[in-house]
């Protein structure tokens, strides 16, 4: 059974205002449960403790985000438990999640997430993302625009590879769009707040294209119309 233990990090105590509520509602939906806030500090100490071998890449990281990525990971290897971006909000209790060994929520366009993740203690999914790390730098780490190396070498591609190396085994659950809070309110266990504190100028461009390629697609295709009728 996944611990009843709450992870969340911020990179130091003063956690920003806007995040507050989605922070309490965790603790609100499950009172009896344990909640571990980690900083920056805290993470980088967990590494050096549980992770030697990690400390060297971890340290190299050129973005704070890659270092939380990464520490994520050795989190759920090391304790299990709950791990949930402060931008979530918890819509209700997740106690029916526990009877499995990892759950992890599908994301848009494709892939897993790893803002929500659940596992039991020491599962070999963990052992094999930690262990792939450096692999993951090695491969993707000069990779542009930053965006994308964040995402593939600590983020939710990296997590996705190793899902897809690892596969999906009994134990592990793929939690839906609708219950991960991109679809019916009635079925999510989270919400979305506006979060990316680690985005940049290359993160908006592509978010701005994958919400919007279709109309983008559509504008090309009249225009193309246009030109050959006209020209």
């Amino acid at each position: 059974m996944i611990p009843r233990v709450i992870h969340q990090t911020w990179k130091d105590q003063d956690v920003p205002a806007r995040f507050l509520d989605a922070q309490r509602s965790w603790q609100d939906a499950h009172p009896d449960w344990e909640y571990r806030f980690w900083t920056d500090e805290d993470l980088a100490a967990l590494v050096r403790e549980r992770a030697p071998e990690l400390v060297p890449l971890y340290e190299s990281y050129p973005e704070a985000i890659q270092r939380v990525d990464a520490a994520r990971y050795v989190i759920l290897r090391e304790f299990g438990g709950v791990y949930a971006d402060l931008d979530l909000y918890c819509l209700r209790a997740i106690d029916s999640l526990l009877e499995t060994e990892v759950v992890l929520p599908r994301t848009t366009p494709f892939g897993v997430s790893n803002q929500f993740m659940l596992s039991v203690k020491g599962h070999p999914l963990f052992h094999h993302a930690v262990a792939s790390l450096p692999r993951a730098y090695r491969k993707w780490g000069r990779v542009w625009p930053r965006h994308l190396r964040v995402l593939t070498t600590a983020g939710p591609l990296f997590l996705t590879g190793r899902v897809r190396e690892y596969g999906v085994t009994e134990g592990m659950r793929i939690l839906s769009l609708d219950e991960h809070g991109h679809g019916d309110p009635e079925v999510s266990y989270v919400a979305h707040l506006r979060g990316n504190t680690w985005a940049a100028w290359d993160t908006h461009v592509i978010n701005f294209l994958h919400e919007n390629w279709k109309w983008l697609v559509a504008g090309a295709a009249v225009s193309a119309v246009l030109l050959a009728r006209f020209l």
